[in-house]
């Protein structure tokens, strides 16, 4: 569960802070502040319903989509 956790947290660091899934991703997470959203932190419940969700999906660039369902696959098989 670490594993996964640390990275969420690297992938959502990395995200393009201008781009729909980042926005999407801050829509989704209404009560958590964007500096932690930033830093990847606090979003460990939602990380279940992003995995389930196609508009994230599609929202993201595609260097983005691909790292997320690179993720998602891992985090499956894990």
């Amino acid at each position: 569960m670490h594993v996964k956790l640390g990275i969420m947290k690297n992938f959502v660091k990395g995200m393009d802070k201008t781009g729909r899934g980042f926005e999407y991703l801050r829509n989704k997470c209404p009560n958590v502040r964007d500096a932690k959203i930033k830093e990847g932190i606090s979003i460990r419940p939602q990380i279940r319903e992003l995995m389930q969700d196609k508009q994230f999906d599609e929202d993201l660039n595609e260097t983005e989509r691909n790292l997320w369902l690179s993720f998602k696959r891992f985090a499956r098989t894990s």
